[in-house]
């Protein structure tokens, strides 16, 4: 991570961009709640009147704009989030000697690189956190032995299931399911992913306001300019509870 000081900027307060990422993952679960009822209505709809032309292409006109529009939302609240990350991986670095355990191009590259994207996004927060809480010695040498915190495990285990799930009902959805049990089982796993994805939404959003809060309660003195006697580095240090 930080061979040399980041010298190119200052810390800085990313509450602002953490409200905008919250209000922007509180869509994302309302357009997840919303694909699902789509669904649901789509399988309705084909279970009772199986001969309608006409509604079955507003059923399907139906799913298809809401799967646009959630789409669009999870993109928007994707980059938001990401540039939060970014940011406040930034002043985690300033604060904080320690090595993280990914370099800082990872911040965005763990989150579209298949396969490792289901557990490097969770070790880029995880040290982000290890790195701003205030009880976390300045000069930490890495920060690889500061176990996860149980919000960012709970955080990430409900958004990798609903991703998976959303995933193969969208999958479903794009290959043409025109069968009745086809769509029941789509519509079922649509509703899932919404309330996993609903209840990842709030972790998210405590995990956004605990990293701010850790970040404003930390002094804000570069980890190169800190007392080294003023903090409790050896045996005697307590890595963050969750």
């Amino acid at each position: 991570m930080t061979g040399q000081p980041p010298m190119d900027r200052w810390f800085s307060s990313e509450q602002a961009m953490g409200t905008g990422a919250s209000v922007l993952i509180g869509a994302v679960t309302v357009t997840s709640w919303a694909t699902a009822w789509s669904d649901w209505h789509s399988y309705r709809i084909l279970d009772r009147y199986p001969d309608d032309e006409a509604r079955l292409d507003r059923a399907d006109l139906i799913s298809g704009s809401l799967g646009i529009v959630s789409a669009l939302a999870l993109f928007a609240a994707a980059v938001v989030f990401i540039v939060w990350l970014w940011r406040v991986r930034w002043n985690a670095e300033m604060f904080c000697r320690g090595e993280h355990r990914l370099t800082r191009g990872w911040v965005l590259g763990s989150w579209i690189c298949p396969v490792v994207n289901l557990w490097y996004p969770k070790w880029v927060v995880d040290d982000v956190v290890a790195a701003s809480d205030p009880r976390t010695p300045a000069r930490t040498e890495s920060l690889r032995g500061i176990p996860g915190t149980s919000l960012v495990w709970a955080w990430w285990v409900t958004w990798v299931v609903g991703l998976v799930l959303g995933n193969v009902s969208q999958r479903s959805a794009l290959d043409g399911a025109v069968e009745l049990s086809e769509l029941r089982t789509n519509a079922v796993m649509s509703g899932i992913s919404a309330v996993s994805t609903t209840a990842a939404a709030v972790l998210a959003v405590m995990v956004i306001q605990r990293v701010n809060e850790l970040q404003l309660n930390r002094p804000w003195t570069p980890w190169w300019s800190s007392d080294q006697a003023g903090y409790p580095l050896g045996r005697g240090f307590q890595p963050p509870a969750g």
